[in-house]
Formats: C-alpha cells, structure tokens, sequence
C-alpha cells in the first residue's frame, strides 16, 4: 500500500510540475488515464456514502482508460467508454475487469475557474478472475460476472490536464438480474490525466 501512495504521489508531482496548460475556452482532451487505489468495505453504497463505514480487509490498485465519444450541451455534458484492470490485495487476491460501457459526466460548474469540476457515473460488466473472498464473507455468495458501476468527483486546477479523482467503486447483484447475492463496494481517490 505504501508504494501505491508513494506511486500516485510522484504522479501528482509531475502533473504539477511538467502538465501544461490548456486555454480555458477549450475542453480537455479526449483520452484519460485514470489511476486510483481503495479500500473495500462490509456497507451498502447508500451507507458507505453517508459516512457510515466499515472496512473490510481488502484493497484494490485500479487503471482505468477512458475515451469521451459525445459532448452534449456546449460541452457541459459528455459520453465516455471506460475499461479498468483492477487488482485487490490482502484479505481479497483477484484480478478484475470492468468495463463501464455507459458513462456520463458533467463538466460545467460555476466554480470552474477556480476548480475545475466534473461529476460522472457509468454502467457495464465486471469480470472477477475468481469468486471475489470479500463478496463471499459479506453476502454468503458472490459470481465472478457482476455488474459495475463507478461514481466519479473530479477537481483540479483550472486550465491544467490532470486532476484528483475520488470514486465509489461498485460491483453489484444488478438487482438479483445477474446473481440473488454478490458485489461490494469500494472508496478510493487518485488522479486522472486527460491526454
């Protein structure tokens, strides 16, 4: 966990130093690179979100590439495509898939030009290379195809290409349509760089 930090640290650090601008009037780029680690915990998202957490054992290291297909509405909306390669340590060892096939996000905030803002979510399959330990303990069961979806707050310096991510990383039952129990949830920060 240690070099992880240390890892996104020294991202952060040459983000600062070497990103260059970009004009305000502009959008950033098309192509992003999301990279961000967290902790898995034993809640609902709705209690993970409220504050109400309980770590579980298990962390994950994910990197996930994202390309905006659409922008909408003078670009203060846009539709991406996201394909993320996760892997958990600790209590949970598996590899993971995601594959966020539906993603929206809002970029127009009217605090823009002192932080630069987007909100997102997005929607699609989850592969787990084995029946994820964690699911197990906290739902009795779990599948290795779940559906993923991800909550996304992004802010950073205006006019800059990178910015710090925090995320709700979920893998879900899909309301009983995939599997009857499975799925957790995950709270991580990181950064994305826009390229």
């Amino acid at each position: 966990m240690k070099t992880v930090v240390t890892a996104i640290s020294c991202c952060l650090a040459i983000c600062l130093i070497t990103s260059t601008a970009i004009a305000q009037e502009h959008v950033l780029p098309d192509h992003a690179l999301t990279i961000y680690t967290g902790r898995v915990t034993k809640d609902h998202w709705e209690e993970a979100l409220a504050g109400d957490i309980h770590f579980a054992d298990a962390y994950v290291v994910v990197g996930a590439m994202s390309w905006t297909a659409k922008r909408f509405l003078d670009n203060a909306l846009s539709l991406e495509l996201e394909g993320q390669v996760a892997k958990y340590f600790n209590g949970q060892n598996n590899w993971e898939f995601n594959l966020p096939i539906v993603a929206v996000r809002w970029h127009d905030f009217p605090w823009d030009k002192y932080v630069n803002t987007s909100v997102a979510w997005g929607i699609g399959p989850s592969y787990a290379t084995e029946k994820p330990t964690i699911e197990k303990e906290i739902n009795g069961s779990t599948q290795e195809w779940l559906v993923y979806w991800f909550g996304e707050l992004t802010f950073g310096p205006p006019n800059r290409n990178w910015a710090l991510s925090l995320r709700l990383h979920h893998r879900s039952d899909g309301f009983d349509m995939v599997t009857d129990e499975g799925g957790a949830n995950t709270l991580a920060a990181g950064i994305k760089i826009h390229f």
